[in-house]
């Protein structure tokens, strides 16, 4: 009988021992574990300024086309990294161009295409824009932003409709962009990313005088950036799963 009680003490010993010192942690730890919320994944986009380095692009009254890109993507990631969880991948941050990346080919400008590509192709991103100038000699009155896409997967064509629509509203200084149509192209080597959806934008014309101009100003570019990044959220906040052209 005696060793029966000894036993009982030294259950409750214990047992007030638990109540004590380890059931409060147990139950904070519950606590935590059902207050915390999941993270929201970082989506992962890659800006492509077009050209650089020995590859000036298109120009006009000394004005050259990478310059303008290199800007324009340098003030889009800065916008969509302070406004959203998400990871922007340059494929340059200077003026050089990225032949010295690829050996596969003969001549360097589709070995600077390519190393473009391959940071494209990467199976994080979900998203590229390639900022570019057009131009059009004996068409100087040609001028606004214009979306481009391959039609490898619907996605492509859904970026560009989203894109074109935001890049149309843009309004500066009583200065609107012409309405511009999206358009298929199916000969531009820096489209044909494998599984990356993605466009290309034409910014403006360097040969129209009212686009040169407007490009070159900081205030301007900040209202094209805005655009582009309102475009990138449409995009990312209707996301639907498409196939096939």
């Amino acid at each position: 009988m005696i060793i029966r009680i000894e036993r009982y003490k030294i259950y409750l010993v214990l047992l007030l021992i638990y109540i004590i010192f380890f059931l409060p942690n147990k139950l904070n730890m519950s606590n935590t574990i059902l207050s915390t919320e999941p993270i929201a994944q970082k989506r992962v986009i890659v800006i492509d300024p077009g050209h650089g380095g020995i590859d000036g692009g298109t120009s006009h009254g000394g004005v050259l086309e990478k310059d303008i890109n290199l800007a324009i993507g340098l003030e889009l990631r800065d916008y969509i990294e302070n406004n959203s969880n998400t990871r922007v991948i340059m494929t340059r941050e200077e003026d050089i161009s990225l032949d010295h990346l690829n050996k596969y080919s003969s001549s360097r400008h589709t070995r600077d295409l390519r190393a473009r590509l391959d940071i494209i192709n990467q199976e994080a991103v979900d998203l590229f824009i390639s900022l570019h100038v057009d131009h059009r000699i004996g068409q100087t009155w040609q001028r606004g932003a214009t979306v481009l896409y391959y039609p490898r997967h619907r996605q492509n064509k859904r970026i560009a409709k989203i894109m074109q629509k935001h890049l149309n509203q843009l309004e500066y200084q009583g200065i609107k962009n012409k309405n511009h149509q999206i358009k298929k192209r199916r000969d531009l080597y820096i489209l044909k990313a494998k599984n990356t959806p993605g466009v290309l934008i034409e910014v403006g014309f360097i040969t129209n005088q009212q686009d040169r101009y407007l490009l070159q100003q900081v205030n301007y570019r900040r209202f094209l950036v805005k655009a582009i990044y309102q475009g990138i959220e449409e995009y990312f906040s209707t996301f639907q799963f498409l196939d096939g052209e």
